[in-house]
């Protein structure tokens, strides 16, 4: 692995280097993309590298935490191949103070001044023959490659790259408006040898100078700089999503979102994760890297569920691989789409990407956009249309809080040619709210343990079919309460709720029975109050899990729909 920064030492650090310097927070995210802890230490310095304990090289994570120690006592500093786009913030320094101490130390230092010996220059009048020689020079590479993208938009933060090669730096790339064709952009790399190149699509990140990169295409060949296409072998999309309110999918009934995630599987594999902000913007979540967490922690004696923060910066609409070298992608190898309210943890990912049907179940497919190699624009369809055509429903106090039926963003993108995505809004469900007495705040993990709500769970089922869902409280206080959403409730039923603890406070407690799911989600509903819950046997170590307090249950009372 290769990372575009170096480590010096501190005493090294110079007025030049000041607007280079990586946190060493960021330098520990940046390597810990690598998989081999070797790789990352030949690339240390000489000195850095023999200072290095047995232990720390043995693995990747050993290795950062030895050097995030160093860097933290500033004995050696992270530097950057390219300016931070920011400068390092108050809030930023306070974390580490002796890295602060050295930029201090450098900034009251002046820079070496060369002062001009005070004496006239001597002068060479004497002629001399004149010294012709013939250096001659190697042609500018005659290649390029071209990646088409369907429409016409306004700029979007993401950006494509072609990889170093043997004989070649790489290369970065935009899209531009075709002024032959308006239904395309056209993203160029230029002075090219013919030498095939991998192809990348990167989404700057916040936080670090290094992109999100994620592979497209492998050993993508140039070709002639002459060289013009009516359709170029490979072809990105840009797409943007909208969500049904009803379970009959009908595109005049469909609305924006303002909230949850948005997951594209390619080829049967989770490619992207977006988080949708309040405004209706993407933004991605490194997939890979939270993915190598996730393998580490399940192979611990107790692993946490780790949340996966957005770091990609805001996007409109996000770009998808229609063709790639030729290959439409489609079928197996195909794009589906879908919306969650709520972050799907990794087994769930890993058990749709292990069942392909079930896959289908819940996804969109893009196969419809082959659609733009035939009319080179998109039309509705079952899953996709046109963004001219796409319509915004108002939203009302009955639906759930992630739509929006703002349309700012949307309109923006008329008479681009790109295309809409068609998804289930899940737009059925209620929030459970349970009050605590207790401040605003959201619960540290370093509290969850001691929290006398840890590992409460709402359960809720169908007395008529075996249809049942859990869905834990989450550990942030609002205006009082805790809440869980429960989403995605058939629509015929006699549904059951109650309260159980996962770390065997309790039996489960039950609120309601036998209710349809129009009489749960009555804004009048009122509630029994309810059973005792039954006692189970504990052995000692399940005794030791147990926190909560005995009122809890009387707090359970006091439920409310939200």
């Amino acid at each position: 692995m290769h990372f575009n920064c170096k480590l010096i030492p501190s005493s090294s650090l110079s007025h030049k280097e000041l607007e280079y310097i990586l946190t060493p927070d960021e330098f520990v995210r940046l390597l810990s993309r690598g998989k081999n802890s070797q790789s990352i230490i030949n690339q240390l310095p000489v000195q850095l590298r023999q200072s290095l304990s047995i232990s720390a090289s043995k693995s990747v994570q050993s290795l950062l935490f030895s050097l995030n120690q160093k860097l933290t006592k500033a004995e050696w500093i992270a530097v950057s191949t390219t300016v931070r786009k920011t400068g390092l913030s108050d809030t930023q320094l306070a974390q580490y103070p002796q890295l602060k101490k050295q930029i201090d130390r450098v900034e009251t230092t002046q820079p070496a001044k060369f002062v001009k010996a005070n004496f006239k220059p001597v002068t060479d009048d004497v002629p001399l023959v004149r010294n012709l020689s013939f250096t001659p020079v190697n042609p500018s590479p005659e290649h390029k490659i071209s990646i088409e993208f369907a429409g016409q938009w306004p700029n979007n933060a993401a950006s494509l790259l072609l990889a170093k090669s043997g004989e070649q730096k790489e290369k970065i790339a935009k899209p531009r408006a075709d002024i032959h064709a308006s239904h395309r952009s056209i993203a160029t790399f230029k002075d090219l040898e013919p030498e095939p190149r991998n192809l990348y699509l990167t989404i700057p990140m916040n936080g670090t100078p290094q992109p999100l990169k994620l592979l497209l295409a492998e050993n993508i060949q140039p070709v002639d700089k002459e060289t013009e296409m009516d359709e170029w072998d490979t072809v990105l999309v840009p797409v943007r999503a909208l969500a049904y309110l009803t379970s009959e999918q009908n595109k005049l009934n469909a609305a924006e979102l303002q909230g949850g995630y948005v997951y594209l599987f390619w080829k049967g594999v989770l490619w992207r994760e977006f988080y949708i902000d309040n405004n209706g913007y993407y933004q991605d979540i490194d997939v890979e890297y939270h993915r190598r967490l996730f393998d580490e922690e399940k192979n611990k004696s107790k692993p946490k569920t780790l949340k996966r923060e957005p770091d990609g910066l805001p996007l409109a609409q996000f770009w998808v691989p229609y063709k790639i070298a030729g290959d439409v992608q489609q079928g197996e190898s195909g794009l589906k789409l879908f919306f969650s309210p709520k972050q799907k943890p990794f087994n769930q990912i890993e058990a749709l990407e292990s069942d392909p049907a079930k896959l289908n179940k819940v996804s969109s497919s893009l196969d419809e956009l082959s659609h733009y190699s035939d009319a080179k624009s998109f039309s509705a369809l079952e899953f996709t249309s046109d963004v001219d055509s796409a319509v915004v429903h108002d939203i009302t106090e009955d639906d759930m809080p992630w739509f929006s039926d703002k349309q700012a963003v949307l309109r923006s993108l008329d008479k681009s040619n790109i295309v809409i995505a068609y998804l289930d809004g899940h737009n059925n469900g209620f929030q459970v709210r349970l009050e605590v007495n207790d401040i605003d705040r959201q619960i540290p993990e370093s509290e969850l343990d001691a929290w006398e709500y840890n590992g409460l769970i709402a359960i809720l089922e169908d007395e008529e079919s075996d249809w049942r869902v859990n869905e834990a409280f989450e550990p942030i206080i609002h205006n009082g309460y805790i809440s869980a959403l429960i989403t995605n409730i058939p629509p015929k039923g006699k549904f059951t709720l109650y309260f159980a603890n996962r770390h065997g406070e309790d039996s489960r407690v039950t609120l309601f029975k036998g209710l349809t799911y129009q009489e749960m989600v009555a804004n009048d509903l009122e509630l029994d109050a309810p059973e005792p819950a039954q006692p189970v046997e504990l052995d000692a170590q399940q005794q030791g899990l147990i926190k909560a307090s005995n009122d809890q249950r009387t707090a359970m009372q006091k439920l409310i729909f939200g």
